[in-house]
């Protein structure tokens, strides 16, 4: 390491100083880092304990010690982080209802009936509720298309929700 004066500061500038500490220790620290946490971003550990050095250059006495001191607590940060991202997918787990081997389409609305349900709706509002809800466009576009105000798309939307439920509710009813 290059030879500080009393005040801490090298006497060819801590630019210069700081580059050196950077072309000889960048490899070993991205080793360092990499051989203790291989799914870390390494990249940005080492970038941040570097970034931490110079921004502290004139307040350390050991720079290359402090910069391993650094990488080091940015290993552990990741490992705490990793630490977390499985217990809250553990938590995530054990709070999902299990699943049962009944069967898959037992009270859910077939596709047919789906079909039959728009299929029940005047042409009007099965033309509303197809551009709506399986177009994705908003009623304002659905109802500029159509030549129809918003107000009256909007009614037509609420009527058809309703009979397709009333439809379906009654075909789940007949199971």
């Amino acid at each position: 390491m290059t030879e500080r004066n009393r005040d801490g500061r090298t006497p060819d500038g801590s630019h210069a100083a700081f580059t050196q500490l950077f072309d000889t220790s960048y490899e070993q620290a991205v080793k360092f880092v990499h051989v203790r946490a291989p799914g870390a971003d390494v990249e940005a550990i080492v970038e941040e304990a570097f970034v931490q050095v110079l921004t502290r250059w004139d307040t350390i006495e050991n720079p290359a010690a402090y910069l391993f001191k650094v990488l080091l607590n940015g290993v552990n940060g990741h490992h705490r982080e990793r630490v977390r991202e499985v217990r809250l997918h553990e938590r995530l787990r054990a709070a999902r209802p299990r699943e049962t081997t009944a069967d898959p389409l037992e009270g859910k609305i077939i596709y047919d009936d789906v079909i039959a349900a728009f299929q029940e709706l005047p042409s009007a509002v099965r033309e509303v509720a197809v551009m709506h809800w399986f177009l994705h466009k908003p009623p304002d576009q659905v109802a500029e298309e159509l030549g129809k105000s918003r107000s009256t798309v909007t009614t037509q939307l609420t009527h058809a929700a309703r009979r397709l439920r009333e439809f379906l509710t009654t075909r789940e009813e007949e199971r």
